[in-house]
């Protein structure tokens, strides 16, 4: 029987269906028998139980573990985009300084990263991003306010990658771009009006920290003009 990949949307809509069959299942177990005069309370519980209800009581702890985990990622959607956003410019790069206690742009980045993070805003038109990443350690990529992954670029050792993409929003109400001489030939579409790209270089000493930081500096993220 072939299994049928399912997304996390599709499961999303499935858990109330399987919650309800669960629960219509377990109406159907045989009740406890209530304790008579002279039983002891132990012996009539135990006699009660079967495979039956413990596999329900185990498949009810289930699912109402899985339905705890998506709750709490829906109550906690887009707090860590919220954070970066009000400190950043919309549509221009910034480089942020070396990350240490206390000065920190979110909780737990690591300490040995260097970062240029540009938010990203297409309510007035599309964004050209340009970048490079030089070695193996670098990424650029894409994110949603949710975390979801638009565009990914990893460094490849002893390879420089030149990068310039077009930053547009898939909205069906938002016009077709007319091509220009200036405008790049890969285009990444947003499904929000918001979002960040963030390039991040490897720190492999002080003694580099210059180099990299020149290298971040040198990338744009700047509406279409």
């Amino acid at each position: 029987m072939p299994v049928m990949p399912l997304t996390l949307d599709e499961l999303r809509q499935r858990l109330p269906q399987v919650f309800n069959r669960g629960l219509g299942q377990l109406k159907k177990l045989p009740k406890l028998p209530l304790p008579r005069p002279g039983w002891p309370l132990g012996s009539t519980v135990v006699s009660g139980l079967s495979w039956r209800m413990v596999a329900a009581a185990a498949l009810l702890g289930g699912i109402v573990h899985i339905c705890a985990t998506f709750a709490a990622s829906f109550t906690a959607t887009g707090q860590a985009y919220s954070l970066v956003a009000e400190k950043l410019p919309p549509n221009g790069m910034t480089v942020l300084p070396l990350q240490a206690p206390g000065r920190q742009i979110l909780p737990f980045l690591p300490a040995d990263m260097l970062y240029a993070v540009c938010r990203y805003d297409l309510r007035e038109g599309p964004v050209v991003v340009r970048a490079t990443v030089p070695d193996a350690g670098w990424a650029l990529s894409v994110h949603t306010p949710e975390g979801s992954n638009l565009y990914v670029l990893p460094g490849q050792r002893q390879r420089r990658t030149e990068v310039s993409f077009l930053l547009k929003s898939t909205a069906p109400e938002v016009h077709a771009i007319p091509r220009r001489e200036d405008t790049p030939e890969t285009h990444v579409g947003s499904p929000t009006p918001e979002g960040l790209v963030i390039l991040r270089a490897p720190l492999r000493g002080l003694a580099w920290a210059a180099e990299a930081e020149a290298v971040l500096q040198r990338a744009t993220c700047a509406p279409l003009r």
